[in-house]
């Protein structure tokens, strides 16, 4: 039996995974719509936030139950975001991006909540490949969806006169910002390149102060715009210590501009990325190199492989064949 693309409505987003699909596959003619989610992160507490926590949920699930009845898959972005959406939405298909499964899981109180989420998707998508380990034990079907990049729309690597170092991620302990970490290759960088580079990053974060202390010129975050043309204009970007490539470093990448992450990556044996490093050291080490010219560096192959493999185009190929084939096994 032949089925039709179904329609779908993406609720939340993470890392403009949502967006990013969307755009492509409204480009093809599908009807994907998308719905955020109810409120900004904030203060919830005391009598009066609690009351408009409640208001605002409530008027929320109605209207996601409203609209989740005019299309086919209900296509909801974090396993963390079912508890929610599950009250207008019962039937849907899970995305999940990073902390959901990879820390919320295993806190007691939530543990349920995000196992039960995964156990009654429709299908389960999953970002990184990190999360197979968290994901696959509840749902051996679930599909990685490596994360889309629409290449096309990055601008392309332009440094300028200045030579910068940026550091694409927040100060925060879960980007691995210990003294072993994040922190540890800002030091060391700043170290390597002396008074003449200008190493940059992100004011956000609870360790951003202890960056600043290492030397790193902090700037405002700005939108996702300003952030893209930092990371085009940057000499060098250096990457998270987390062992994965996220957003923010395959957009650096997707840009064309020289990639330094500062552990090993073993989970990309497949599809070896064209970055540089390996360790805190070796960080250092290339990003001097990069900026000396003793390190040649070619965009073009950066910028080609994040095309091959996480262009947005291959993501919306996938998602809608799961989608389809959700719809045909209701049949």
């Amino acid at each position: 039996m032949t089925v039709s693309q179904p329609t779908v409505l993406h609720v939340n987003d993470a890392a403009f995974t949502a967006q990013n699909m969307i755009a492509e596959a409204t480009k093809r003619g599908y009807t994907w719509d998308f719905l955020p989610k109810a409120a900004p992160a904030q203060d919830w507490s005391g009598i009066a936030g609690k009351a408009r926590r409640a208001a605002i949920g409530a008027a929320w699930v109605a209207k996601l139950r409203l609209q989740a009845a005019r299309h086919d898959i209900v296509h909801v972005h974090s396993a963390s975001t079912v508890a929610h959406s599950r009250l207008g939405a019962p039937r849907y298909v899970v995305h999940c991006h990073g902390t959901d499964v990879r820390t919320a899981q295993y806190n007691p109180a939530k543990q349920a909540s995000i196992r039960g989420a995964l156990r009654d998707a429709e299908a389960v998508f999953f970002s990184t490949p990190d999360l197979a380990e968290h994901v696959l034990p509840h749902r051996d079907d679930a599909v990685y969806l490596p994360v889309p990049i629409d290449v096309a729309a990055i601008e392309h690597w332009a440094p300028g006169d200045t030579p910068s170092v940026f550091f694409a991620s927040r100060w925060t302990p879960d980007k691995d910002s210990a003294d072993t970490g994040q922190l540890a290759v800002a030091r060391a960088v700043v170290a390597a390149v002396g008074d003449d580079v200008d190493v940059i990053g992100l004011d956000w974060g609870d360790q951003a102060a202890e960056a600043k202390a290492a030397g790193v010129r902090l700037v405002p975050r700005g939108d996702h715009a300003a952030y893209l043309s930092m990371l085009a204009g940057a000499t060098v970007v250096i990457g998270q210590t987390a062992g994965i490539l996220a957003a923010s470093e395959l957009e650096a990448m997707a840009t064309g501009s020289p990639l330094v992450v500062p552990v090993q990556l073993p989970l990309y044996t497949e599809v070896k990325p064209p970055v540089y490093g390996g360790g805190v050291a070796e960080a250092a080490d290339a990003v001097r190199a990069l900026l000396d010219g003793s390190q040649v560096h070619d965009a073009a192959a950066t910028r080609a492989w994040v095309q091959d493999v996480h262009g947005v185009e291959l993501a919306v190929n996938t998602v809608a064949r799961v989608h389809r084939d959700v719809v045909a096994a209701r049949r």
